[in-house]
């Protein structure tokens, strides 16, 4: 997905980038990274994925694993 798409499916939900860094005590600049695949958080990304209501997968597709490939890979 656009990192405008998630920006705007955060506003949508009437989230912010800042309000995820604050639960998850990282900087606001971690969450941006995330949301504009400059580097991988599967922490970050499952808080955005909380908070918009969409999976990580659709978020960033091929970006993080599934539950289930992670299960197979230990």
């Amino acid at each position: 997905m656009h990192p405008a798409d998630i920006n705007a499916a955060l506003q949508k939900a009437k989230k912010s980038q800042a309000a995820i860094a604050r639960s998850l005590v990282v900087s606001h600049n971690a969450v941006s990274l995330v949301i504009h695949n400059r580097t991988k958080s599967t922490r970050i990304a499952k808080a955005i994925s909380r908070a918009t209501g969409i999976s990580i997968h659709k978020l960033w597709p091929g970006r993080y694993a599934k539950d289930d490939e992670l299960k197979n890979a230990a």
